[in-house]
């Protein structure tokens, strides 16, 4: 009888752990074997490090989509690099009747550059990209060809824009690995690092008993760990956009979605999976270059040095696949200029380029004067 019962235990104990492993292989959710890459439900997405630049997940990163207000990523750039942020601008009726959102600007208000710059950031103003736009080029044509060249120069190769907010037109467009690129090199910038993870600001509304108040619409800066920007974005045409970053340690990571159903679901995922699998590593064999010979100088050699600490994201098994190359001349000739590129270095990973980097000069060597200028000035020291 006792052993009738056992045996009934051992099988019903062995049909739960069959059950239990039919459900798992058949019912929960699979991540892709060896990857653990995130399952991203935008139309296009990517994940750089940026540090390097180095692309570490992709999903359609080149397709050309509409980019609706990440656009403003571009006019923000290109307002702070053009400067005199305390000019006053006046409302023009064009930028006052820009449609959609906005701060409500009248025509004839009277603002600075540096207070329409934080609505164009964190209210995502239409109107205050018009009339930032008109303050910096004088039309928003004009500006807008200027947005296009600086595309040209950040090798945006598959980015044109047709306005300075980013509602839906024809021939006005992005890609996710285009909008990180844009984002990498705004970073860069601490003013408009500054602007992007600020969370709220007032702005002057000239006959009103109030000012504006302005709240960052990027719920990412609330809700994820380490979160530093950038823009959210929504038209009709392009859906749900949200351009992320965010820093844990030397990890620095940006994020791109778009068109997506979920733009903050999927932006975690993708900064989850980075945090999680990679590492920030310094490349110090880049910081450890002997100085570089100079002839015909005051100097018989200059201290070279990176234009910036080398910092690379990488899985733990690939740091024995990383390499480092320096190309510089054996020998340079006077004058060298303090911060001039004088050399190239290449971090490769299993020999394919990850980064190159310039190599300045850390102080000025001029050119040794002729012999007899040299030969006069000892002359005439003789006598002083």
């Amino acid at each position: 009888m006792i052993c009738g019962r056992i045996s009934i235990t051992r099988s019903c104990l062995l049909f739960v752990v069959i059950f239990l492993l039919v459900f798992q292989l058949f019912c929960l959710p699979q991540v892709e074997a060896g990857t653990g890459e995130p399952d991203i439900q935008a139309k296009a997405a990517v994940l750089i490090d940026e540090s390097s630049g180095r692309v570490l997940f992709a999903k359609n990163p080149h397709q050309r989509l509409p980019q609706a207000s990440t656009t403003k990523m571009m006019t923000c750039l290109l307002v702070i690099e053009n400067g005199d942020l305390d000019k006053e601008v006046k409302i023009s009726k064009h930028a006052a009747e820009t449609g959609e959102c906005s701060i409500w600007l009248e025509e004839g208000e009277v603002l600075t550059r540096e207070d329409l710059l934080y609505a164009l950031m964190l209210a995502s103003a239409n109107d205050a990209a018009v009339a930032l736009a008109e303050s910096v080029a004088g039309s928003e044509e004009k500006f807008v060809e200027l947005m296009n060249k600086r595309a040209r120069e950040l090798n945006l190769n598959n980015t044109h824009f047709v306005n300075s907010h980013g509602l839906d037109a024809d021939g006005h467009y992005s890609s996710a690995y285009d909008l990180a690129l844009l984002a990498r090199e705004g970073l860069s910038n601490e003013l408009f690092s500054n602007v992007v993870t600020t969370m709220e600001r007032s702005v002057p509304w000239p006959g009103h008993p109030w000012d504006r108040y302005l709240y960052n619409r990027n719920k990412l800066l609330t809700t994820y760990k380490g979160a530093r920007g950038v823009k959210t974005g929504y038209t009709s045409g392009a859906g749900l956009c949200l351009v992320g970053a965010a820093q844990r340690g030397n990890l620095k990571l940006i994020t791109a979605v778009m068109n997506s159903p979920n733009i903050y679901d999927d932006t975690q995922k993708l900064l989850d999976y980075g945090f999680n699998n990679f590492e920030a590593v310094v490349v110090e064999e880049a910081k450890q270059v002997p100085d570089v010979k100079v002839k015909r100088g005051t100097k018989t050699s200059v201290s070279i040095m990176p234009e910036q600490e080398v910092v690379v994201a990488l899985l733990p098994e690939e740091k024995e696949q990383l390499s480092f190359k320096l190309e510089i001349a054996d020998q340079l000739v006077a004058p060298v200029k303090k911060g001039e590129v004088v050399g190239k270095g290449r971090v490769l990973l299993n020999g394919k380029e990850l980064i190159e980097i310039d190599y300045l000069a850390q102080e000025e060597v001029p050119k040794k004067p002729p012999i007899w200028k040299r030969f006069f000035n000892w002359f005439k020291s003789l006598f002083s």
